[in-house]
C-alpha cells in the first residue's frame, strides 16, 4: 500500500523526489555605504536564467536567502564600478555560507580579494576554460570583423563562415569539459552556454558518458536533459511541441489541435523589443495575405505588461491570437532571441524558423505563406 502512495505522489508531483533546499549567504564589507550598491542573482535551472534577489541588511552585511534547485545554488554577486560591473560567482549548498571582504576594498576590481565560508570560488576553473577557447574565439573576432560590415541576406556563404567560428568555439568548450567532467563548473558550462548550438545528439551522448552520476541523476541534470531531448524533437526531428494554453481572452488553445486543421505561426516577442515592434506592420500583411481558416497566427509575448500588450493590440491592429506571459511556451520551445518566428505544417513539422537564417522582412516566410495558400 505504501509503495502505491509514493507512486501516486510521483506522478501528481515529480518534484517530490527531489527535497528542497535553501541557500543562505552573507555578504559583510568594510564600508556600509558600499552594501547597498551590491546585486544579487542566483540562477535557476527551468527558468535557464539569473534571477534577481533582495537582500537584508544589517550594517555592513547583505544577507541573501532563497530555495533553488542546482546541485548548488550558484551565487553572483555585483559591484558597478565607473562604466564597468565587477561580478563574482561561488557555489554554495544549505550550510550557511560567508563571503568577507577585506578592510580595504580594491575599486577598481572590488572582487578581487575576499574569504569564502562554506563556499566553493570557481573563478580558476572559469578562467583555465576560457583560455582553452582563446584561440577559437580570436578566430570567429576575426570572422565578424571581416564578413559583418558588409553582410547582407544575400551572403549565404559569410553567414556559414560566421556560424562555423561560433560553434568551433563551443567544440573547444566540449572538449575542456569532456577532460574536466568532475568539476561542477564544467556542468555549469555544459548547461548553460554549450547546450543550445551543437547538436543535441552529441550533447545527449556526452551528458550520458561523460558526467559522473551524482551530476546526471540531479534534479538539474534531469532538467539539461529534457532540455536537450526537446531540442532533439525541435531541431532534429523538427517537430512542433504541443502545449495548452489560454490566450488573453481566456480561451483555450492547444496547439495540436489547431496544427491539426491548418498552418500555424508562432510569433515570440515582447512590449519592450524594438525588432518585434517593428516586425507588426509585416505581420499585418501575412494576416492580409492568409486567411484565418488556413493560418493561425498565435503570438507569444513575454515578460510583458497585460495592459500594455492590450494597448498594443489596439494601436497596432494585431487581429489574431495573443498569449501573455507563459514562459512555460518560451521554455519549452528554448527562445534565445527576440523575435522568434516559427511556423508549423498541419503534420506537426516545423517548416520555417526565424533564427535558423537572417530573414529580413520575413520575406522568405512570405514567399513560403505565399506557395502554400496558392496550393489550398
Amino acid at each position: 500500500m505504501k509503495s502505491i502512495v509514493c507512486f501516486l505522489m510521483i506522478l501528481i508531483c515529480p518534484g517530490f523526489i527531489f527535497a528542497q533546499k535553501k541557500f543562505k549567504v552573507s555578504f559583510i564589507v568594510p564600508d556600509s555605504t558600499i552594501i547597498k550598491n551590491l546585486s544579487f542573482s542566483y540562477y535557476d535551472y527551468k527558468e535557464r536564467s539569473d534571477i534577481s534577489i533582495t537582500p537584508v541588511y544589517e550594517k555592513n552585511k547583505a544577507t541573501i536567502s532563497h530555495s533553488y534547485n542546482t546541485l548548488y545554488a550558484h551565487i553572483r554577486a555585483e559591484l558597478p564600478s565607473g562604466n564597468s560591473w565587477p561580478a563574482m560567482t561561488i557555489f554554495v549548498t544549505e550550510k550557511p555560507a560567508t563571503v568577507t571582504f577585506p578592510e580595504h576594498m580594491n575599486a577598481a576590481d572590488p572582487f578581487c580579494s575576499y574569504t569564502l565560508t562554506n563556499a566553493k570560488d570557481p573563478k580558476e576553473e572559469f578562467r583555465v576554460a576560457n583560455a582553452h577557447t582563446q584561440e577559437a574565439r580570436k578566430h570567429y573576432q576575426q570572422v565578424y570583423d571581416s564578413v559583418a560590415a558588409n553582410w547582407t541576406p544575400a551572403d549565404s556563404l559569410g553567414y556559414k563562415r560566421f556560424r562555423e567560428a561560433l560553434l568551433a568555439i563551443d567544440y573547444k568548450k566540449l572538449e575542456y569539459i569532456s577532460d574536466h567532467p568532475n568539476d561542477y563548473s564544467s556542468f555549469i558550462t555544459f548547461e548553460r552556454y554549450t547546450s543550445s548550438l551543437l547538436p543535441p545528439d552529441l550533447l545527449l551522448e556526452r551528458f550520458n558518458t561523460v558526467f559522473p552520476a551524482n551530476f546526471r541523476d540531479s534534479e538539474e541534470g534531469a532538467g539539461v536533459k529534457r532540455y536537450l531531448q526537446d531540442r532533439a524533437i525541435l531541431e532534429g526531428k523538427k517537430k512542433a511541441i504541443s502545449f495548452t494554453t489560454k490566450d488573453i481572452d481566456n480561451n483555450k488553445i492547444v496547439l495540436e489541435e489547431v496544427y491539426s486543421k491548418k498552418h500555424v505561426l508562432l510569433v515570440f516577442w515582447g512590449t519592450w523589443c524594438g525588432p518585434c515592434i517593428e516586425e507588426i506592420p509585416t505581420l499585418r500583411e501575412i494576416r492580409q495575405q492568409c486567411p484565418e481558416e488556413h493560418l493561425e497566427i498565435i503570438s507569444l509575448a513575454s515578460r510583458s505588461p497585460l495592459e500594455k500588450v492590450r494597448e498594443f493590440i489596439k494601436e497596432k491592429q494585431m487581429n489574431w491570437k495573443h498569449v501573455v506571459n507563459d514562459e512555460d511556451i518560451r521554455l519549452l520551445y528554448q527562445i534565445h532571441g527576440y523575435p522568434e518566428v516559427i511556423l508549423i505544417d498541419t503534420k506537426g513539422n516545423i517548416i520555417y524558423k526565424y533564427s535558423d537564417y537572417p530573414d529580413l522582412h520575413l520575406q522568405s516566410l512570405k514567399k513560403m505563406l505565399a506557395s502554400l495558400e496558392s496550393n489550398q
